[in-house]
């Protein structure tokens, strides 16, 4: 993917799919992000110096059907949800699974795994591929890489292994591979033009709307995309860290062979609020802390630490006198946050708008703020310059014009669902739009309150139905509004409408859970039926995921 769509015809991470006629090597690659794209396109470049010429692909593109023709196949593959495989590679992880997958002896492979080690399904799809592949029957070339979200080292070490290997290279002749940098698509730097918030001030929940600004003739982007943002970490954090190690702002330490100071690294280019496993296992290393290693080696307390710790939760856990240049060659880089667009270019040229929910929370005792919602929320001001990446999502898509949508979400997950009604209202698209939205109070958390009420009145909101889960007694969800507009929802779907789920992990999996029930109940069909209704969907592009 790129990060941005030219006017003319897209040319989103399109890697060409160069297959030589001696070549025995195929790559495939599946992921949101553009990182198992950015690794697969690196891996052909640096193949190519070497005189191979490897056969890349989306694995969304990949015909199954060749699997049992191949003779080396090389995977990177990312997870989402709960250990699920992201949409590019559902297809191909389902014809594995299937009871069609042929044995595959003559099959030799190798699996780069993408993940997040505070997420309890570390690595799971390519875990699962891995496993599957080996069960079929084919050949290891190397073993599973997992890779957490500092992925370059352990990525460029996988493809080295796979290039030695396979030309027989070994001591002084084996190669270590250098990838490029992993740029997803062109920077722009954008001018904060408004930013208000729009959850009442007694909500539990502080959530802003942004409009930022642009006149560079280059920047578009479709309904459903994401923009990426780098952060700054909360000062507050850099203080603590730098007093709990006896730094002084002005230490100078050497960071990829520029001389910084330790206060810019932590403020700006390392990762300080959230920690991978990867990170700790450095530090155990470097400081021969027993506790730590004991917690490293039972994967259910090490997982309960990732989702809650921090850097200076480690520092104060697992105390040292490490060096400031030598954290920060463990720390990783700051990572890039993703926020869904609210807007359309089609209504609001030159603008792109953002939904972005206040990360407060507390864990061990402490109050903490969320890198990037502080930053965007705390930090910009009007006229403030804000330098962004647009992230394609190519899987959540509006369809044509004429066919009817279904969009369930909750929370900031209403974002994409502004950009969708707003592109079909500049577009006067015929289909039909129903939007099944959740939140906590209507009274403070109904969130673009005036502008749904506006477009319901228009007749651009065919239907609407709401889910305030605190308003009585009894907690309502969007998941249970599905349960009782069963009927009508099966009739829409039976007339070709596009079902939409944006939200938490944990919402959409109950949406889908509940979404398989009514296809059984209101669609009268058994459980085998519903299963095969609900894959028909996928299958056709009809079920849009976005979940985090």
């Amino acid at each position: 993917m790129t990060s941005y769509i030219l006017k003319t015809k897209p040319k989103a991470f399109s890697i060409p799919n160069i297959k030589g006629i001696s070549s025995p090597i195929t790559i495939l690659y599946g992921g949101k992000s553009g990182n198992s794209a950015f690794i697969a396109e690196q891996m052909r470049c640096q193949f190519q110096t070497y005189e191979l010429e490897p056969a890349v692909y989306n694995m969304a593109e990949y015909d199954v059907n060749n699997l049992v023709n191949e003779k080396f196949i090389f995977i990177v593959v990312s997870t989402r949800g709960e250990g699920d495989p992201p949409a590019q590679a559902q297809q191909f992880y389902k014809y594995l699974f299937g009871s069609k997958a042929p044995k595959l002896p003559n099959l030799t492979f190798s699996v780069c795994a993408l993940g997040d080690s505070s997420y309890q399904y570390f690595c799971q799809a390519g875990k699962d591929i891995d496993m599957k592949l080996k069960a079929l029957g084919a050949n290891r070339y190397s073993g599973l890489v997992t890779c957490d979200l500092a992925f370059n080292s352990k990525a460029e070490e996988w493809a080295s292994n796979l290039i030695n290997k396979f030309q027989n290279r070994c001591n002084g002749d084996s190669l270590a591979l250098k990838f490029g940098p992993n740029s997803i698509g062109p920077t722009f730097t954008l001018r904060v033009k408004d930013k208000y918030r729009i959850t009442g001030e007694q909500s539990a929940s502080e959530i802003h709307h942004l409009i930022l600004q642009t006149d560079h003739p280059d920047f578009t982007y479709q309904p459903g995309d994401s923009i990426s943002i780098k952060p700054k970490n909360p000062y507050s954090l850099v203080v603590r860290i730098m007093i709990k190690q006896d730094y002084t702002p002005d230490l100078i330490v050497k960071y990829k062979e520029k001389n910084k100071s330790i206060e810019e690294l932590l403020a700006v280019k390392l990762e300080l609020t959230k920690l991978g496993e990867d990170v700790l296992r450095a530090y155990q290393i470097y400081t021969g802390d027993e506790n730590l290693k004991e917690l490293l080696e039972h994967k259910e307390d090490l997982f309960d630490y990732l989702k809650q710790a921090d850097v200076y939760d480690m520092l104060c856990d697992f105390p040292s006198q490490i060096e400031a240049s030598k954290l920060s060659q463990i720390l990783t880089k700051i990572q890039l946050r993703e926020y869904s667009i609210s807007s359309s270019l089609s209504e609001t040229p030159n603008e792109v708008h953002l939904t972005v929910k206040q990360y407060n929370y507390s864990a061990f005792e402490r109050e903490r703020t969320g890198a990037c919602s502080s930053y965007i929320n705390k930090g910009l001001q009007i006229d403030s310059s804000l330098k962004i990446q647009v992230i394609p999502n190519e899987e959540f898509r509006l369809p044509d014009d004429e066919l009817p949508i279904i969009m369930i979400g909750s929370g900031t997950g209403i974002a994409p669902y502004m950009s969708f009604l707003k592109e079909r209202r500049a577009r006067v698209a015929s289909g039909d739009n129903w939007l099944i939205f959740g939140e906590k109070q209507e009274e403070y958390d109904f969130l673009y309150q005036n502008e749904i009420e506006s477009l319901k009145a228009e007749g651009i909101l065919t239907r609407l139905d709401l889910a305030f889960s605190r308003d009585q007694a009894e907690k309502i969800y969007v998941q249970d509004r599905l349960k009782e507009k069963g009927r009508e929802i099966f009739d829409w779907l039976e007339k070709g409408a596009h079902l939409f789920i944006c939200g938490s992990i944990a919402m959409g999996k109950d949406v889908k859970r509940n979404l398989i029930e009514l296809i059984q109940k209101d669609g009268i069909m058994d459980e085998v039926q519903a299963l095969a209704y609900f894959e028909h969907l996928e299958n056709d592009s009809r079920y849009h995921e976005d979940v985090y």
